[in-house]
């Protein structure tokens, strides 16, 4: 290879090489870049789990308060259900007897008190005793029937009012149960929503990932490139100084020789000859 060829070759090595470390220099700055958006990427994953993790601890309040709520629930629907059964019982009493509700009981009593002041304070006979025995047995039992439709009456507002209290809580309770429905319902939602974009943004560092495993064999690959261009480099470098070292010496010894063959007309001339000019005919001359 001549020295022209040799010149061409380094040149363009070193053209290839400026290029690969130019490439080298890209590289490692998108590295960097890709590195900082890893590092963001990282940090809203982060986020996003801290808020997941969040509205889980609200979830799981939610949830253990709507079990409470059920479970109240099921007590007052079990209470409204025993309360209506001994109402309906109870009304049932009250039917049977419900004909003795206006009987006069203060007027009863006096009769029946009455009666019997008149059997002790008066002599009479046994037949008309008898008579009015049976009908203070009469209307005591008369009495006593007003008297229970009564009581039967006032228990029945008193479970009337049970029911419509305990009616009163159901149908709160079940507003809040709803309330707490939608409210779980909205933070499942949420969670849904965040694990969504979570997903979106791990897909992305999937990405980024991806990209820096190519650019770093990418920068690998330059490198051992740039590795064999600088041996070849150095090799063409120095198959250059050895093509210009032979070349020297074939000037200097062409030169010598010119000079030998002017010495050596003059020593045929008879020509004095001096120290170099002795050298320069014997071989001992050199520049």
């Amino acid at each position: 290879m001549t020295e022209e060829e040799l010149i061409k070759h380094i040149s363009e090595l070193r053209d290839e090489l400026k290029k690969l470390e130019e490439l080298k220099l890209s590289v490692r700055d998108r590295i960097n870049e890709l590195k900082k958006l890893k590092s963001k990427h990282l940090e809203t994953i982060k986020t996003y789990r801290d808020k997941v993790e969040e509205i889980r601890r609200e979830l799981n309040e939610l949830e253990s308060r709507k079990k409470e709520l059920i479970v109240k629930r099921r007590e007052i629907i079990s209470g409204l259900r025993s309360l209506k059964n001994e109402f309906f019982s109870r009304r049932k009493e009250l039917d049977e007897v419900s004909s003795f509700g206006k009987v006069p009981v203060d007027s009863i009593r006096r009769k029946i008190d009455s009666m019997e002041w008149k059997i002790i304070t008066e002599s009479l006979p046994l037949q008309e005793e008898n008579r009015i025995i049976r009908e203070i047995g009469r209307l005591e039992g008369m009495l006593n029937k007003a008297l229970e439709a009564r009581k039967l009456s006032g228990e029945l507002l008193d479970l009337r009012a049970q029911i419509s209290s305990l009616t009163y809580e159901l149908s709160s309770l079940n507003d809040e149960i709803d309330k707490l429905t939608s409210e779980i319902n909205s933070r499942r939602e949420d969670i849904s929503n965040i694990n969504k974009s979570r997903e979106e943004i791990k897909r992305k560092l999937d990405e980024v990932n991806d990209e820096i495993r190519k650019l770093v064999q990418e920068l690998i690959s330059a490198s051992i490139k740039i590795k064999e261009l600088r041996e070849k480099y150095a090799s063409l470098n120095q198959k250059l100084r050895e093509v210009r070292i032979v070349r020297a010496k074939q000037v200097e010894e062409k030169i010598i020789e010119e000079k030998r063959k002017l010495v050596d007309e003059k020593r045929k001339k008879g020509e004095r000859l001096t120290l170099e000019d002795l050298k320069i005919l014997y071989g001992e001359y050199h520049e």
